[in-house]
């Protein structure tokens, strides 16, 4: 069983304690214990103290530090500024020995001595390198599948490079495949790595702030469903200031999600317990849309191999084979199965598009899955017939069939070719085998 010291510095106990609740409920979930490190102080902030002099930043960092070697457990810190001071510190005291003489002659004026025996991590750095995507994605009860999530890293989850080196600080991955691993969509967008501005404010440049800020919220809220990130300051900014936004009567919307939320979310977890009350932009609009999606798509794993269906649309590759394509520039397959995917089945079955594939196999042979759309559209067609729905002779045709077994019946133009009269129709028979059908293909109870 994993065992960690939990790090919180300051501003999640303070003013954030949904942001503790949460990590706890995971991780305990994921069988891991977190101890609680006692006598630890701010971590100290770097845009704050270090400003003081550097010694004082080293030392307070170092102090938590010998504290926490003392606990015997890695560090597990889910606050970015905490973490990016701590990693620092840790790094700079492994190679600069000048430094840690220094700090070390301070710190046992208390008793105390670094030696670095114990490792900082962040929080997703041990969600993903040390209980791993196929541990948490066997947590998961209620995907989000369906539902697309902007990452947003913040300046410290990864920066300094020259200390943090858990993932690339340019072109990150690993926040992502969590974020995916939880069957969201993490999205690229041009913001991506932008500093939410939250020091600006301490700066007394609170304008500026609100302005970095609003950059990433104007892009997400036409791009995604909700913000996921690791940092109290950057919540600080995109959840209390959007607010603020809203006040003035800026149309954002785009709720801010700590990642350990999000988690329990998908674990089985309730808002309550997980306190997504104490947001100040509402997550019940994110809630109500994440709860549509989950029971659409479990309607749609159903009838489709879901899996299978994703890939045929973001592959594409035989649209332009399709032979009624080449005629008819209005058929889109691909653009059909995209909107089965995005919520619109009954307006597919009811639409006139899915008779004109015309079953000729062509994509199924171009298929490198051996799939092909055509498959998805005798389903849609199956579907569309239970309710009623189709094309005139098409329907015309079937209701032959039920009654003759035939479509079509011998005609007088066989005599003038001079062939015998045709062999007797088993329709009778066959209707009573047919009778012992359902309408989806199973035997009828006796």
């Amino acid at each position: 069983m994993p065992e960690y010291t939990l790090f919180l510095g300051c501003i999640i106990p303070a003013r954030f304690p949904f942001m503790e609740k949460s990590t706890r409920l995971v991780f305990s979930k994921l069988g891991c214990v977190l101890h609680d490190l006692e006598g630890a102080t701010c971590c100290p902030t770097k845009s704050i103290i270090k400003p003081i002099g550097d010694m004082a930043w080293y030392v307070t960092a170092a102090r938590n530090l010998c504290i926490a070697q003392k606990a015997g457990h890695d560090l597990l810190v889910p606050c970015n500024g905490c973490y990016s001071t701590l990693k620092s510190v840790e790094s700079e005291m492994h190679v600069n020995h000048k430094i840690r003489d220094k700090v070390n002659a301070i710190l046992a004026l208390e008793g105390l001595e670094y030696s670095g025996t114990i490792k900082v991590k962040h929080l997703v750095e041990v969600l993903h390198d040390e209980i791993g995507i196929p541990k948490i994605k066997q947590n998961i009860t209620k995907s989000f599948d369906g539902m697309k999530i902007a990452t947003h890293h913040g300046c410290h989850m990864l920066r300094p490079s020259s200390s943090i080196f858990f993932d690339d600080p340019n072109k990150p991955k690993k926040f992502d495949a969590l974020i995916e691993a939880l069957g969201a969509k993490s999205i690229e967008y041009e913001t991506k790595m932008l500093c939410c501005g939250g020091n600006l404010n301490t700066a007394d440049e609170p304008e500026e702030a609100t302005a970095l800020a609003r950059m990433k919220l104007m892009e997400v809220t036409k791009k995604a469903d909700a913000i996921s990130l690791t940092c109290p300051s950057c919540f600080m900014q995109y959840d209390s200031r959007q607010y603020m936004m809203q006040k003035t009567g800026e149309k954002l919307n785009v709720p801010i999600l700590f990642y350990p939320e999000l988690l329990g979310l998908a674990m089985g977890f309730s808002t309550g317990e997980l306190g997504l009350d104490m947001h100040r932009i509402d997550t019940a609009g994110f809630l109500a849309k994440w709860d549509s999606k989950y029971n659409y798509l479990k309607t749609l794993k159903e009838i489709f191999d879901l899996g299978s269906m994703r890939k045929c649309y973001e592959c594409a590759a035989c649209v332009n084979d399709c032979p009624v394509v080449k005629v008819n520039p209005d058929f889109n397959p691909n653009e059909i199965i995209g909107r089965l995917l995005s919520g619109e089945l009954e307006a597919v079955i009811e639409s006139h598009s899915i008779w004109r594939c015309v079953d000729c196999y062509t994509c199924y042979e171009l298929c490198p899955q051996k799939m092909g759309m055509n498959k998805i559209f005798d389903k849609l067609k199956h579907m569309a017939i239970e309710k009623g729905k189709g094309p005139k002779a098409f329907i015309a045709s079937i209701e032959m069939f039920k009654k003759d077994g035939r479509l079509g019946e011998p005609s007088s133009v066989r005599k003038k070719l001079k062939l015998k009269e045709s062999p007797k129709s088993g329709g009778e028979e066959l209707k009573k085998l047919l009778d012992h059908i359902d309408n989806n293909g199973e035997e009828n109870e006796v």
